[in-house]
Protein backbone atom coordinates (compact mmCIF):
# COMPACT_ATOMS: atom_id res chain seq x y z
CA UNK A 1 0.00 0.00 0.00
CA UNK A 2 1.57 3.54 -0.62
CA UNK A 3 0.31 7.08 0.75
CA UNK A 4 1.24 10.35 0.55
CA UNK A 5 2.20 12.39 3.24
CA UNK A 6 3.68 15.83 3.37
CA UNK A 7 4.89 15.35 -0.06
CA UNK A 8 6.70 12.46 0.86
CA UNK A 9 5.74 9.07 -0.77
CA UNK A 10 5.50 6.37 2.34
CA UNK A 11 5.72 2.76 0.06
CA UNK A 12 4.33 0.19 2.73
CA UNK A 13 4.77 -3.77 0.82
CA UNK A 14 2.92 -6.59 2.87
CA UNK A 15 2.72 -10.14 2.21
CA UNK A 16 -1.04 -10.02 1.39
CA UNK A 17 -0.64 -8.03 -1.75
CA UNK A 18 0.01 -9.53 -5.00
CA UNK A 19 3.23 -7.73 -6.39
CA UNK A 20 2.46 -6.66 -9.99
CA UNK A 21 6.04 -7.68 -11.56
CA UNK A 22 5.61 -8.08 -14.99
CA UNK A 23 8.65 -10.07 -17.04
CA UNK A 24 9.73 -7.80 -20.02
CA UNK A 25 9.53 -4.53 -17.77
CA UNK A 26 12.25 -1.92 -18.95
CA UNK A 27 13.40 -0.04 -16.27
CA UNK A 28 15.26 3.32 -17.03
CA UNK A 29 17.77 4.15 -14.06
CA UNK A 30 18.77 8.23 -14.75
CA UNK A 31 21.63 7.81 -12.29
CA UNK A 32 21.91 4.19 -12.61
CA UNK A 33 22.15 1.79 -9.72
CA UNK A 34 24.60 2.16 -6.22
CA UNK A 35 28.24 1.08 -7.58
CA UNK A 36 26.63 1.18 -11.32
CA UNK A 37 25.99 4.54 -12.15
CA UNK A 38 27.14 4.01 -15.90
CA UNK A 39 24.23 0.98 -16.11
CA UNK A 40 20.63 2.99 -16.74
CA UNK A 41 18.88 0.48 -18.72
CA UNK A 42 17.57 -2.71 -17.48
CA UNK A 43 14.89 -5.01 -18.20
CA UNK A 44 13.34 -7.75 -15.89
CA UNK A 45 13.70 -11.71 -16.96
CA UNK A 46 11.49 -14.39 -15.86
CA UNK A 47 13.02 -17.74 -14.62
CA UNK A 48 10.75 -19.85 -13.40
CA UNK A 49 13.18 -22.24 -11.64
CA UNK A 50 14.12 -18.85 -9.64
CA UNK A 51 10.61 -18.12 -8.82
CA UNK A 52 9.53 -15.47 -6.91
CA UNK A 53 12.97 -14.22 -7.96
CA UNK A 54 13.82 -12.56 -11.59
CA UNK A 55 16.72 -11.08 -13.14
CA UNK A 56 17.40 -7.22 -13.73
CA UNK A 57 19.19 -7.44 -16.37
CA UNK A 58 21.36 -4.59 -17.71
CA UNK A 59 20.94 -3.94 -21.45
CA UNK A 60 23.57 -1.21 -22.14
CA UNK A 61 25.51 -3.67 -19.59
CA UNK A 62 26.65 -7.31 -18.92
CA UNK A 63 25.26 -6.89 -15.58
CA UNK A 64 22.53 -8.67 -13.65
CA UNK A 65 21.11 -8.61 -10.11
CA UNK A 66 18.27 -11.15 -8.77
CA UNK A 67 15.43 -8.76 -7.33
CA UNK A 68 12.37 -10.03 -5.49
CA UNK A 69 9.29 -7.50 -4.37
CA UNK A 70 10.06 -7.10 -0.55
CA UNK A 71 6.29 -8.51 -0.17
CA UNK A 72 7.18 -11.25 -1.20
CA UNK A 73 9.76 -11.50 1.73
CA UNK A 74 9.12 -8.92 4.95
CA UNK A 75 5.76 -8.88 6.17
CA UNK A 76 4.86 -5.00 6.77
CA UNK A 77 7.93 -3.84 4.79
CA UNK A 78 7.96 0.00 4.53
CA UNK A 79 10.14 2.90 3.09
CA UNK A 80 9.65 6.55 3.43
CA UNK A 81 11.38 8.12 0.44
CA UNK A 82 12.27 12.00 0.11
CA UNK A 83 10.79 14.36 -2.05
CA UNK A 84 13.78 14.57 -4.50
CA UNK A 85 13.02 10.98 -5.47
CA UNK A 86 9.65 11.40 -5.86
CA UNK A 87 9.72 14.37 -7.96
CA UNK A 88 12.86 12.39 -9.80
CA UNK A 89 10.44 9.29 -10.77
CA UNK A 90 6.95 11.06 -11.19
CA UNK A 91 5.46 9.64 -8.83
CA UNK A 92 2.11 11.93 -8.25
CA UNK A 93 -0.31 9.04 -7.46
CA UNK A 94 0.51 6.48 -4.77
CA UNK A 95 -0.22 3.65 -6.96
CA UNK A 96 2.12 4.62 -9.89
CA UNK A 97 4.89 3.04 -7.45
CA UNK A 98 6.51 -0.45 -7.39
CA UNK A 99 9.30 -1.95 -5.48
CA UNK A 100 11.82 -4.22 -5.87
CA UNK A 101 14.49 -5.31 -3.60
CA UNK A 102 18.26 -6.80 -4.90
CA UNK A 103 18.96 -10.40 -3.77
CA UNK A 104 22.20 -11.80 -2.91
CA UNK A 105 23.37 -15.37 -3.28
CA UNK A 106 25.96 -16.63 -1.11
CA UNK A 107 28.32 -19.32 -1.12
CA UNK A 108 27.09 -21.00 1.47
CA UNK A 109 23.27 -21.01 -0.31
CA UNK A 110 21.88 -18.54 1.79
CA UNK A 111 20.61 -15.72 0.05
CA UNK A 112 19.59 -12.30 1.80
CA UNK A 113 18.20 -9.17 0.60
CA UNK A 114 18.57 -5.10 0.85
CA UNK A 115 16.52 -3.66 2.45
CA UNK A 116 18.07 -0.49 2.50
CA UNK A 117 18.18 -0.41 -0.76
CA UNK A 118 15.06 -0.42 -2.73
CA UNK A 119 14.61 -0.03 -5.78
CA UNK A 120 11.25 2.58 -6.66
CA UNK A 121 9.72 2.85 -9.93
CA UNK A 122 7.24 4.58 -12.02
CA UNK A 123 4.94 1.91 -13.04
CA UNK A 124 3.48 3.77 -15.62
CA UNK A 125 7.01 5.23 -16.96
CA UNK A 126 9.40 3.08 -16.32
CA UNK A 127 11.67 5.19 -14.33
CA UNK A 128 13.46 3.97 -11.50
CA UNK A 129 15.55 4.51 -8.90
CA UNK A 130 17.51 2.98 -5.98
CA UNK A 131 16.88 5.43 -3.47
CA UNK A 132 18.15 5.36 0.26
CA UNK A 133 15.01 5.57 2.18
CA UNK A 134 14.91 8.53 5.41
CA UNK A 135 14.06 5.12 7.30
CA UNK A 136 17.28 3.46 6.55
CA UNK A 137 18.38 3.53 9.84
CA UNK A 138 16.21 0.84 10.60
CA UNK A 139 16.22 -1.12 7.58
CA UNK A 140 18.48 -4.29 7.01
CA UNK A 141 21.24 -4.63 4.73
CA UNK A 142 21.42 -8.11 4.40
CA UNK A 143 18.42 -9.22 5.50
CA UNK A 144 18.16 -13.42 5.88
CA UNK A 145 15.34 -15.16 3.68
CA UNK A 146 13.89 -18.19 4.54
CA UNK A 147 16.78 -20.63 3.02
Amino acid sequence: MLTIEHRQIEIESKTTESPELKPGLQLHFESGLLGFEANKEFELIQDQELHPYQWLKGLDADQSFLVIPPSMAVGNYGVEIADDDAVLLNLKDPSDAGMLCIATYHPNETVTINLKGPIVYNKKTGHARQVVPLNAASLSLSHPMGN
